[in-house]
This record gives structure tokens, C-alpha cells and sequence, in this order.
């Protein structure tokens, strides 16, 4: 709770079961501790911790977050004082919006480039290189990368909005193979969560994207194809720094312009 000072204060019963629940509910659930005002929780399933903070039951919220790479990416309004340790924190108007922050913090978590690449390597941990072994570890790095980008992507492909786990594919835009290490294998930014033609086209090379996250087309996409995908309705893609590296490597090594 901020009070007059600026300084965080002790909450009441029901503020702090708002704030329990934000954190519960999206996946927090070791907890509540309380240092300096902030309400810290953790999760069993995803690294680092966060604090939560309120002025009162109507708002506004507070959100402080440890894993820089975290911080970067969610897009909300910058708050102070933050946690000590923690990376930044954040206000939020309404409870709706605190929750849909902590879900957004849990999800870029388990999906945060070092978070898969740690999973894999304790997976892989005594497998050998025999060629069994080593399609063993492809496997499960392709479930791991698989999982980091249904939560990156939140679970939904971000061109034709199709959510069924069923239709959805894990797209390297740096091919496993051109890759010169696990990390980049298993870097979420390499990756795209496509319905299953949106994947199959992008793994040909018939499609791909500039920077802006506008998609470029190939000259042997046939008619039907590009009605199938439904280009004129496509939405740009929400890239990062991070994303464009491996993209220009698609453009430049997948992409068949003509």
C-alpha cells in the first residue's frame, strides 16, 4: 500500500487477499512473504519472483518484477519505488489489469531464452550420442521449445488466431540444423507459434517476414495458398529486437523470393 510518504505500508485482510489471488490464480503460489510493503510470490514453475503492492481495493496496483528480461518486455507504465532485487515495477488502474500483467509475467518467464535451454540440459543430462540418443534429444528439445512458445504466444497462432493445440506447430525461423548451438535452438525468439499451413508455408520458405512483422510472400505461393492463408487479413507480427536476427537468417537462407 503506498501511503502519503511514498513508502509502501501494511495491508488489510481483504487487500491482501486481492492481491493473493492475482498471484495464485496466474500461477504464483509459494507465498505470500512481505518485505517493505511488497506481498512477494513465487512459482513452482517458473523462475523468479514478484511483488505485489496496492493503494486500496479500488487501485491502483504495483507490480515488481526480478527477471529483467521480463521487465523489458511487458508493456505497461513504468512505477516507483521497486523492489529491492528486482529489475522494474509497474501501475495498473483496475484489478483486470493486474491480472492480466502477472499472467503476461508468468508466461514470458517460462518462456525467457535461458528458461528452455536450462529445462533441456538437466532433460538431456547423461543421454549419449549415439544416433538414438541423439534423435532422444532432439525430441525433447523440440517439446521444450514447443512449450516456451505456447506460453510466449499465449497460446494461439498470431496470424490466423486458430488456438487448438491440435493445429498449432512450433516454427524455427533458424532452421535446428543451421543453428550453432542449444541455446539458439532453444531461444523462444527463434520461433513462431503457426497453425499448421501458416507453418508449413513458412518452413518452405513460401512466406516469411520483414522486420516490422509484415508478411513477405514467395512468387511459387500458388492462388489457392494465398487465399487458404488469408494474407489481406493477416495482422503485422509483435517482434522484438530479439526476433530479427533469426528472421533475416529465414529471409536470407529459407525465403524463396521468386
Amino acid at each position: 500500500m503506498i501511503s502519503t510518504e511514498g513508502r509502501l505500508a501494511a495491508y488489510p485482510f481483504v487487500l491482501l487477499s486481492e492481491l493473493r489471488d492475482a498471484a495464485n490464480e496466474h500461477g504464483y503460489r509459494i507465498g505470500p512473504e512481505e518485505a517493505d510493503g511488497w506481498i512477494f510470490f513465487r512459482s513452482a514453475s517458473a523462475p523468479g519472483e514478484i511483488g505485489l503492492a496496492a493503494a486500496s481495493t479500488s487501485g491502483p496496483f504495483f507490480l515488481s518484477v526480478m527477471l529483467q528480461g521480463v521487465a523489458r518486455a511487458l508493456d505497461a507504465q513504468p512505477a516507483t519505488p521497486w523492489a529491492k532485487g528486482h529489475a522494474r515495477a509497474f501501475m495498473f488502474g483496475t484489478r483486470d489489469d493486474l491480472h492480466a500483467r502477472v499472467q503476461a509475467v508468468y508466461r514470458l518467464s517460462v518462456s525467457l531464452p535461458n528458461f528452455p535451454l536450462e529445462k533441456y540440459e538437466k532433460a538431456v543430462a547423461g543421454i549419449g550420442e549415439t544416433e538414438g540418443e541423439r534423435a532422444q534429444k532432439f525430441r525433447i528439445g523440440q517439446n521444450i521449445f514447443r512449450d516456451a512458445l505456447m506460453e510466449y504466444w499465449n497460446g494461439s497462432c498470431p496470424l490466423s488466431g486458430i488456438s487448438s493445440p491440435d493445429l498449432l506447430r512450433a516454427s524455427h525461423m533458424m532452421p535446428w540444423s543451421d543453428c550453432a548451438t542449444d541455446a539458439q535452438r532453444l531461444d523462444v525468439h527463434n520461433g513462431l507459434l503457426l497453425s499448421a499451413l501458416w507453418d508449413a508455408a513458412f518452413d518452405a520458405g513460401l512466406v516469411t517476414f520483414d522486420d516490422d512483422g509484415m508478411v513477405l510472400t514467395s512468387g511459387r505461393l500458388e492462388d489457392a495458398a494465398l487465399e487458404a492463408l488469408a494474407l489481406d487479413r493477416a495482422p503485422r507480427l509483435a517482434l522484438r529486437d530479439e526476433h530479427r536476427p533469426y528472421l533475416a537468417h529465414h529471409r536470407n537462407h529459407v525465403w524463396v523470393r521468386n
